[in-house]
């Protein structure tokens, strides 16, 4: 198990939304973008490592640089006003933190400052040393606090979804060649951000059960007397920043730590299109169920449309099949499609489900907040989507998600 799918399982149940293990923007972003991170309106994927890729956003103009790579077929501005945003600068209180089991926090250094935040002050030599008792532990660090950001008029945004969703796939994997599988795109409805902070994702396998890291302060460039925490031992399951590019010292709170949002899927195009909107409850499905992925690409240049990665090697003896499909090329050699990685969110596993279970219908929308505060009543574990639905059935307003008709041309 990769750490940012460690880490995405274990805190999603804190209740959240959807817990990135890498906070900061990616750095080709245009320069106004980066300042302030993911916004709200952003329509994108989360990639395999824990972090967001951005494509566009609906509540930018057409021409505005968030939209870098063009906009959809049909593409309309959403306009909100500052009266649409609920925003709490001070969500998260600063020195605190977020995991999955209990932590103690002791400064090694000095005595933690009056308010009891560990990480003041910030000095040189200045180390934290964290421990916990657990087979599997995820945290999140804030030492600076983080604010949280909600748009209010949500039906806006989800009735926007429904009616352009098949625009949004032919655009990312027509013209921009993106290969995004048909239930991947996510739109950002509500974010948590930061100006820093610190992950990790451990699997203890000590026979102690004990977990020990330490976060120590090191200097930070561009010869000023400043410091951030870091990791005291760098490795894969553990993170710091941010990491700011040259001229990015005054940008603030642009890390992105929480996301909430839509996720939007598209029917593959094996069952029929027919013209009719309804609202589907998922309460009768089986909840095995639930664990299907589509594993398509739709609107995908390639004529193997496959969610894979190409490469060829010559037939094996006997000619056997690599993929155990019709994989033989005209000169004798074999297309060979390993797995891809692959995000896993339970509002993906959901969406297969309704389109499976109601085939009248192209398009599937499920929210965060309609799977988000169950998890931490029926269990911890990310992938126990079967209980998840069972306490689905047991809710009605939560189950009901609306699929539209086809919007646009065929696949």
């Amino acid at each position: 198990m990769s750490d940012s799918h460690l880490y995405t399982r274990l805190l999603l149940s804190k209740g959240h939304g959807y817990p990135l293990f890498h906070p900061q923007p990616f750095d080709d972003l245009p320069t106004t973008s980066r300042e302030v991170g993911t916004q709200v309106g952003d329509v994108g994927i989360i990639t395999p490592d824990g972090a967001f890729d951005v494509i566009f956003n609906i509540c930018r103009p057409a021409d505005d640089p968030a939209n870098r790579f063009g906009v959809p077929t049909g593409f309309e501005q959403i306009e909100l006003v500052p009266e649409d945003m609920a925003s709490r600068p001070r969500y998260h209180r600063p020195g605190s933190d977020i995991s999955n089991t209990k932590i103690s926090k002791r400064r090694v250094d000095v005595d933690a400052g009056v308010d009891g935040n560990v990480f003041l002050p910030v000095t040189a030599g200045a180390v934290i040393e964290i421990t916990a008792s657990s087979q599997e532990a995820a945290v999140l660090f804030l030492p600076d606090g983080a604010s949280r950001t909600d748009v209010r008029p949500l039906q806006q945004l989800r009735d926007y979804a429904l009616e352009h969703a098949r625009r949004w796939y032919e655009f990312v994997n027509g013209p921009l060649q993106r290969m995004v599988d048909s239930n991947d795109l996510y739109l950002v409805t509500g974010v948590d951000k930061c100006t820093s902070w610190s992950v990790a994702a451990i699997e203890n396998h000590s026979q102690d059960g004990q977990i020990s890291l330490r976060l120590k302060a090191a200097p930070v460039g561009g010869g000023r007397a400043s410091y951030a925490w870091e990791w005291e031992t760098s490795s894969s399951f553990a993170d710091s920043g941010p990491r700011r590019g040259p001229g990015e010292d005054e940008f603030a709170s642009n890390q992105t730590v929480f996301l909430r949002g839509f996720k939007v899927a598209i029917r593959p195009p094996s069952k029929p299109f027919q013209k009719k909107t309804t609202a589907a409850s998922i309460v009768e499905s089986d909840p095995s169920e639930l664990l299907s992925r589509s594993g398509f690409i739709p609107f995908s240049r390639s004529p193997t449309a496959s969610s894979s990665i190409f490469s060829r090697r010559s037939a094996p003896a006997g000619g056997e099949s690599l993929s155990g499909g019709n994989d033989r090329a005209s000169d004798g050699s074999v297309e060979y499609f390993p797995p891809r990685p692959r995000t896993y969110h339970p509002a993906s596993a959901i969406n297969a489900r309704l389109l499976d279970l109601f085939p009248e219908h192209d398009v599937a929308v499920t929210h965060d907040d309609e799977w988000g505060s169950i998890l931490n009543e029926v269990s911890s574990a990310f992938n126990d989507l079967p209980a998840i639905l069972m306490r689905l059935k047991e809710d009605q307003k939560r189950a009901l998600v609306t699929i539209p008709h086809s919007t646009s041309g065929q696949f």
